[in-house]
């Protein structure tokens, strides 16, 4: 493990992404720079492992926590601070949680976009039923970060899942041993922190990119992130500019949840039976 000092002169040799670099001399005596090192040093962990696996150069890593989005803004490049992360591709609209079900089909590339079903997700307050929360203008693609380049996001904060009780976490893992795990160049890093550990309750996503770049910049992989996190936040349609969210991808009103469809289930129930006949 490096030392403090070290891994602060390590950041700044390979930093490329001059806002991140301002960022970096900002805050480099910070509780956020901890957070930084503490990152660093768990997702080197996980690649380390993966590199031992059977994948090749070009991997699919998701990151799989809960999340929230902040009332503060961030340029979406932000999330690709240097070259050993392609893209970082978001699943929900803003101001939308989703399910543990959308996190399996992200996590083996099964979902798609015709799959999405949106719900309220509040039903004893909400006044608006069921799939009348769809966003009225809803891409046929997901969130690329590569594409929205330095276009305005809102902040992202995610925290750790928390087994055994976490009922996404059990959820998550009831559907892969029912449907099959992710396939080679998959890698799926839970957000799961040992228990002695603390600077991490709370953590913006691009410093998990930024971390999860320069790890990858010492092994053989380039890569890219999918985040299985919600974007809602409490009120945030009264704090963030729904237009704007809009425009940038697509934003639901509160209280709006998403789902998958059972095609996606009923999609991969044949493709586990096709495989299982050739074996």
């Amino acid at each position: 493990m490096m030392s403090r000092k070290r891994f602060a002169d390590f950041v700044r040799e390979k930093c490329e992404h001059e806002a991140v670099c301002r960022w970096l001399r900002e805050n480099s005596c910070s509780d956020a720079f901890s957070q930084l090192e503490d990152m660093f040093n768990f997702l080197k962990k996980h690649i380390n492992e993966e590199e031992k696996k059977d994948h090749s150069n070009s991997v699919d890593i998701i990151f799989d926590a809960h999340g929230s989005i902040r009332d503060s803004m961030i340029p979406a490049s932000w999330l690709l601070p240097l070259s050993s992360i392609t893209d970082v591709i978001l699943y929900s609209p803003w101001n939308c949680v989703i399910t543990a079900d959308v996190a399996y089909g992200v996590a083996t590339g099964r979902i798609r976009p015709q799959h999405r079903v949106f719900y309220c997700s509040q039903t004893k307050s909400c006044q608006t039923p069921g799939e009348e929360h769809r966003p009225t203008k809803l891409p046929d693609h997901w969130n690329s970060m590569k594409k929205a380049g330095d276009k305005m996001i809102p902040s992202i904060t995610l925290s750790p899942l928390k087994p055994p009780e976490d009922g996404s976490w059990k959820r998550f893992e009831f559907l892969k041993k029912q449907y099959g795990q992710p396939g080679r160049n998959r890698i799926v890093i839970p957000f799961i922190l040992p228990e002695e550990s603390s600077s991490l309750e709370s953590v913006p996503f691009f410093i998990v990119t930024l971390a999860l770049s320069l790890v990858l910049l010492s092994s053989r992989f380039k890569a890219t992130v999918h985040l299985t996190a919600c974007l809602g936040g409490r009120s945030a349609g009264k704090t963030f500019d729904q237009e704007y969210l809009k425009q940038q991808y697509a934003c639901t009103m509160d209280n709006t949840g998403m789902k998958c469809s059972p095609d996606m289930f009923q999609e991969t129930s044949t493709i586990c039976t096709i495989l299982s006949q050739k074996t």
